[in-house]
C-alpha cells in the first residue's frame, strides 16, 4: 500500500520526541511499534519532516485517544479524554479467520459467522471484510502476513483487470492479479480467468468461472514486516 500524496508538516525533532514519549506512556518498545504500525523497525529513528496521512491513520487506530495535535504540534495534552477516544464504527470490519493464499489454492470453510469475528479497524471506509494474506507470491505488493481489506465486486458488471483481487473459489481463496482468457474477454460461465502472481517465482494459472464464488476488490493493505 502506497501512502497518500498529503503529508503532514511539522518539525522533525519535536514529533520525533514527542512520539518516543508516546512509546514510553504506553510502555511499548520501538520494536513492538513498528510491528503493529506495519514499518521497518528503523522507522522512527529515519523520520524525517512530515508524517504521511495513511501512516497517521494507522497511528491513530493503535492509539485511538492519541491527541494528533499534541503529537504534530505540541497542542493540547497527549491523551485525550475517553469519549473523544472512540473509534467511528464505520471503519470497523470483520477480520476473517482464514488466510488469502497467495502461494497455492487452499481450502476455505464456509459458512464463517461473521458476528464472531475480530473486529479491526480499516484505514479506509466502504471495506466489507479483512483478510490476512499467507506466502509470498504478490511480494514485493503484498507480503506474507499483511492484512488486506476488501470489497466485493460485481464480477458480471465489470472485472478491473489486470488488478489484484481476492478470489473465492470452491477450491480456496487466492489473492492473484486477474486477466481474461482469450476465449473470455468478458466473464461468461464457460470460460476462466488467468490469476497471475507478482512474484516471476510462480507460474500464472487458470481459475474457471464457474468454480468462482465471488471477486473482492482490495481497498487497501497493511503491510507486515519481520522483527525477527
Amino acid at each position: 500500500m502506497q501512502d497518500s500524496d498529503h503529508f503532514y508538516s511539522p518539525e522533525e525533532s519535536t514529533v520525533k520526541s514527542r512520539l518516543l514519549q508516546l512509546l514510553k506512556q504506553k510502555r511499548m518498545s520501538q520494536t513492538e511499534f513498528a510491528r503493529l504500525m506495519g514499518v521497518s523497525p528503523t522507522y522512527i529513528g529515519a523520520m524525517r519532516r512530515s508524517i504521511p496521512d495513511a501512516r497517521m491513520r494507522r497511528l491513530l487506530e493503535i492509539f485511538p485517544d492519541l491527541n494528533r495535535d499534541w503529537l504534530l504540534f505540541g497542542e493540547g495534552e497527549m491523551l485525550l479524554e475517553e469519549e473523544e477516544a472512540e473509534i467511528d464504527d464505520s471503519y470497523l470490519v470483520p477480520l476473517l479467520p482464514v488466510k488469502a493464499f497467495a502461494g497455492n489454492l487452499q481450502s476455505w470453510a464456509t459458512g464463517v459467522e461473521l458476528r464472531n469475528c475480530e473486529k479491526v479497524v480499516s484505514p479506509v471506509k466502504g471495506v466489507d471484510f479483512a483478510i490476512r494474506i499467507s506466502g509470498n507470491s504478490m511480494e514485493p505488493e503484498f507480503q506474507n502476513g499483511s492484512i488486506l481489506y476488501i470489497k466485493r465486486i460485481n464480477g458480471r458488471a465489470f472485472i478491473p483487470w489486470g488488478n489484484p483481487m481476492v478470489i473465492d473459489t470452491e477450491n480456496g481463496v487466492v489473492v492473484k492479479a486477474v486477466y481474461p482468457s482469450e476465449q473470455n474477454a468478458g466473464y461468461d460461465s464457460d470460460g476462466y480467468i488467468i490469476a497471475k502472481s507478482y512474484n516471476p517465482a510462480y507460474p500464472p494459472f487458470k481459475i474457471p468461472v464457474e468454480s468462482i464464488y465471488s471477486l473482492y476488490r482490495i481497498l487497501s493493505s497493511t503491510k507486515q514486516y519481520s522483527t525477527m
